[in-house]
């Protein structure tokens, strides 16, 4: 019996020891962190709006840049006849007729915010679903930030499991475009309006620097605007336009009896020429003698080299007659390439053409060239003016302008890669509309940033839209993503009315902050009751792109 008892126990001793092995040596299954998703396909509604089509196609081509993983899309249409084969392994974009897609809406729809979308993965399908276009976009970009930017390159996997869930509600002041590419206002300031909202004038014609080459004070903000004949008000910000204050009147004491009236620019110097410094402020405007006929005009630079405190007139770039046959809306662009300093304007001289666009150009702010032509339509009739210019990152510069003669004073872009070479100057380019044919009329202004997509982003901003809609709403804001060959329009941030004598949106203002990443967007809204007045507006918006 004892050396039963003894076997006995040994086998038990023996068991217990192989089975506290086996626990201390089995490991628990790692939970899976990623999802391989390239297997899956993309799929869409049969029937959906282009902007989701185009979102997609741009889903689509971040999805293999960041993960590796090249997706077809195709639309969610099957043959009625047969039963809807769901085994697929899919993402689901937007409400398709998949079982799932179905689910997430039920779900999404519980929640009472417009504003929300909703990802979901199931064990063969990721849904990604908003309320409506905006959402759906925004969802596609929060999946694509969240989820597949931050895997290893080449991984052809998202960080999202098995039975994931989440419904995210939007709550920026935002526009989202189908790159992905954000607009979100920051800030609404007033700039300088008159002291009565009962006054009678305008505060148009706006224009802003903000300071780059000062030392200690870039970062500052310098504008100006037309106010009437008792000299360009020179405004400055310290906080990046959340307050401003005047600290300068700027006067012509070059031309004896003449006054400053219109068309005020402002631009700072970013390298030497001739005796001025780099970051000296030049200011170029319109003057006028005041004579009863008022019949000579001039296009002449003030300088300032102390931050705009104060100013000194220094020279004429060109001088005509009166409102007839004048010289306005000067433009000041520095090429680095020629080392030149180039100054274009609207010219009324030329007797063979009711309006042309010119340039001359300085290397010393004394001496300018002889003038040039870049547009001179064939018809006499025709005034394109207002030129602005934008120099983009393929090495194309964008000049915008008006086409008075034409209804509507419709907007035209024409481009060039060398300032003193416009081409045929009868050609003027291409009309800035979208593809439905939206588009504004008089008064442009356009400038480019690196911000936002692969190419950029080129802003046009105008006057009125044209033809004139039977609305009082003020012109859209043209966008567009590919140096100028597409626009799409949005609603101008700067709301304002549209009468048949009013000033409002008379030369709106696009600058941007050092790195292309802030919107300094100025306007001139009414102030006040109808027909009276206009102040100046800004709003700051922030451009971010996908890879910003």
């Amino acid at each position: 019996m004892t050396f039963k008892r003894a076997l006995a126990f040994m086998l038990l001793a023996v068991t217990v020891l192989a089975s506290f092995a086996a626990c201390k040596t089995e490991e628990k299954p790692v939970e899976e962190t990623t999802l391989d998703i390239s297997g899956y396909t993309i799929v869409k509604p049969d029937i959906t709006s282009n902007d989701i089509t185009e979102t997609i196609s741009n889903f689509k081509k971040y999805l293999l840049s960041y993960t590796g993983a090249e997706l077809k899309v195709s639309s969610d249409w099957y043959n009625p006849t047969q039963t809807l084969d769901e085994s697929g392994y899919e993402i689901l974009v937007g409400n398709t007729n998949r079982t799932v897609s179905a689910d997430a809406a039920k779900e999404l729809e519980a929640t009472e915010d417009e504003n929300s979308f909703i990802i979901k993965v199931t064990d063969n399908k990721i849904v990604i679903l908003g309320k409506n276009d905006d959402t759906t976009r925004r969802a596609l970009k929060y999946f694509l930030v969240n989820y597949a930017k931050t895997v290893e390159e080449n991984s052809k996997t998202v960080n999202l499991k098995k039975g994931h869930s989440e419904i995210k509600t939007v709550t920026s002041d935002s526009i989202i475009f189908n790159n992905f590419t954000e607009f979100e206002t920051i800030l609404r300031s007033t700039v300088t309006a008159p002291e009565s909202k009962w006054a009678i004038g305008t505060y148009e014609y706006p224009t802003m620097i903000q300071l780059r080459h000062n030392g200690k004070h870039n970062g500052t903000l310098l504008s100006t605007l037309e106010s009437g004949d008792a000299g360009y008000r020179i405004m400055k910000s310290t906080d990046d336009g959340v307050t401003w204050k005047q600290i300068a009147s700027v006067k012509d004491y070059l031309n004896n009896g003449y006054v400053t009236t219109w068309m005020p620019f402002l631009y700072e110097l970013p390298v030497d020429i001739g005796d001025y410094k780099e970051g000296t402020i030049i200011l170029a405007a319109t003057s006028r003698n005041k004579s009863s006929d008022f019949d000579i005009s001039t296009i002449t630079l003030y300088v300032s080299t102390n931050q705009g405190r104060s100013w000194k007139t220094i020279c004429n770039v060109d001088k005509a007659g009166g409102l007839s046959w004048g010289v306005w809306e000067p433009f000041l662009i520095y090429e680095e390439s020629t080392e030149r300093l180039y100054c274009f304007y609207s010219d009324d001289s030329d007797p063979k053409h009711d309006q042309k666009l010119v340039y001359k150009y300085t290397t010393d702010l004394k001496t300018w060239s002889e003038l040039k032509e870049c547009v001179a339509c064939d018809d006499p009739a025709l005034r394109p003016g207002m030129i602005s210019i934008a120099k983009m990152s393929n090495g194309e510069y964008a000049m915008a302008f008006e086409m008075v003669g034409i209804s509507g004073a419709p907007i035209y872009i024409k481009k060039t890669k060398n300032l003193d070479d416009w081409g045929p100057v009868s050609d003027y380019g291409q009309p800035v509309k979208t593809a439905e044919g939206i588009t504004f009329g008089s008064a442009p202004w356009c400038n480019w940033t690196p911000a936002g997509g692969e190419c950029g982003t080129l802003i046009v901003v105008g006057k009125h839209p044209v033809p004139y809609a039977n609305t009082e709403e003020g012109a859209k804001m043209l966008i567009s993503f590919d140096y100028g060959k597409t626009y799409v329009a949005i609603d101008n941030p700067i709301p304002y009315a549209i009468y048949s004598d009013s000033r409002c949106g008379y030369s709106p203002h696009l600058s941007f902050s050092e790195d292309g990443s802030i919107l300094y967007y100025m306007n001139n809204p009414e102030y006040g009751v109808k027909y009276s007045c206009e102040y100046i507006e800004l709003v700051k918006i922030k451009i971010t792109g996908m890879d910003d």
